[in-house]
């Protein structure tokens, strides 16, 4: 797949939103069509849409966001200043809430598997089958009991399904895909830009997703978390060549994210957090000069929260390459995965073969034994500037982060999305709200 060919895609999703948007759809017969049943887009126009909305999810706000927040960037100027101090409104995120469910969410993947499975295409089905455990599972990973088994129906307020209910149902989900995946059809061909429509990688990624999430119900169930996790990472991701990567290319309307905000948009906002930079320096870890750019200087200077605007500190690597695909899941978090369940589970041998491959892979020594601290620390670094480093943080309370001055904890979810709680009446009052989700029993600090 050329990056001519993922720009050109990518941008005809957008532009096929813009127009979308830009329709005059209070007329007739507009006005009396149900939204949540297209009855014209194909299923290619489906998924090429939904595969943009998936990586803007876990590419954009929410990914910024958990870098911030986890002191691997700093938010320095204005909005992200403020973020950087766990201060935001209750409008800040209705674009990722939203975006679960409409634009390329939740209605469109369910569309689409109904499309599949009529067709007899289980490929295809099994695939979106995955983006729908990945587009839900991350919003129940940030807002915990969120509207799911009620969402694509007629009901006005669907109901929230508890967070540890959703995790089930997105374990099932993935099991139907893994056993489609292995079963007839063409699939999506050169349409996924992902992979290619390549089933044998959708399958690996499928088992790699359901290890994530038995890990994130690790600290309630223990034990028997860790041995799932373990049995399916050791399917997961085989290489780097089966990462899942975000769509990005050349094109201004394709650029990677993380570009676009740390450069075209919002340039300043954002620089290198202290806390990830000066452990990087303590390893002599070559990813230090990967992940950042030197300053004016030429050193690499990261900021604490609360700090202000300055050309002394460090920026991001990717502001130098528009249409670098950011990691979305890798062999080296798989890797990992292993390692940890494997660590957790009194395998030191597992765990340390694991935890060796990744750092060779990235040209660090060989560890002679490992620790489970040395465990979490090389998937803290390997998650930058991915959202799922915010559930590490979380079920695991490592790194052993300051919170921002003035703060007690960092956060452990976000507040629902305004526009939702306006509509919904099950959505409760921000002050109703929990602090925690449930499967972050304990907190930090």
């Amino acid at each position: 797949m050329t990056i001519d060919r993922i720009g050109s895609r990518a941008a005809a999703a957008l532009a096929l939103a813009g127009s979308l948007a830009c329709s005059d759809w209070l007329t007739a017969p507009e006005a009396v069509r149900n939204p949540n049943e297209p009855t014209t887009a194909t299923i290619n126009q489906l998924f090429v849409a939904s595969q943009t909305s998936l990586t803007v999810q876990y590419t954009s706000d929410l990914a910024r966001t958990a870098c911030v927040w986890m002191q691997q960037c700093a938010g320095t100027e204005r909005q992200y200043q403020e973020l950087g101090l766990y201060r935001y409104g209750e409008d800040s995120y209705d674009a990722p809430f939203s975006l679960v469910y409409t634009g390329g969410g939740l209605i469109d993947l369910r569309r689409m598997q109904t499309l599949a499975d009529s067709s007899g295409d289980d490929v295809y089905g099994g695939i979106v089958r995955v983006m729908e455990a990945m587009q839900v599972g991350l919003a129940a990973d940030i807002w915990g009991d969120i509207p799911y088994s009620e969402a694509i129906s007629n009901r006005n307020s669907p109901k929230l399904d508890p967070q540890q209910d959703v995790y089930n149902a997105i374990q099932a989900k993935l099991d139907t895909a893994i056993v489609k995946l292995a079963g007839d059809g063409p699939g999506p061909g050169d349409v996924d830009l992902f992979y290619a429509g390549d089933a044998t990688k959708w399958s690996r990624l499928a088992h790699t997703i359901k290890a994530r999430y038995y890990l994130h119900v690790a600290e309630r169930l223990g034990q028997s978390a860790y041995q799932n996790a373990l049995r399916e990472a050791l399917l997961g991701l085989q290489g780097s060549s089966d990462d899942f990567r975000a769509i990005a290319a050349e094109n201004p309307q394709s650029n990677n994210a993380w570009y676009q905000f740390t450069v075209i948009q919002r340039a300043g906002y954002m620089f290198a957090g202290q806390f990830l930079v000066d452990l990087l320096k303590q390893r002599s870890d070559p990813r230090l000069q990967q992940f950042f750019l030197p300053n004016a200087t030429g050193q690499f200077v990261g900021a604490k929260p609360g700090d202000q605007t300055s050309s002394v500190f460090s920026g991001f690597m990717v502001e130098t390459e528009p249409a670098f695909r950011q990691p979305i899941a890798t062999w080296q978090e798989n890797q990992l995965m292993i390692a940890e369940a494997a660590s957790r589970s009194g395998n030191a041998s597992q765990a340390l073969t694991a935890v060796n491959k990744v750092r060779q892979s990235v040209s660090l020594a060989a560890l002679g034994s490992v620790s489970l601290n040395q465990v979490l620390e090389e998937l803290y670094i390997v998650l930058f500037q991915n959202p799922e480093v915010w559930n590490l943080y979380k079920r695991t309370c490592f790194p052993a982060l300051t919170p921002a001055p003035g703060s007690a904890t960092i956060p452990g979810r976000l507040l629902y999305a305004a526009g939702e709680r306006n509509a919904n009446p099950n959505i409760p009052d921000p002050g109703q709200q929990p602090a925690r989700n449930w499967n972050d029993a304990a907190g930090c600090q």
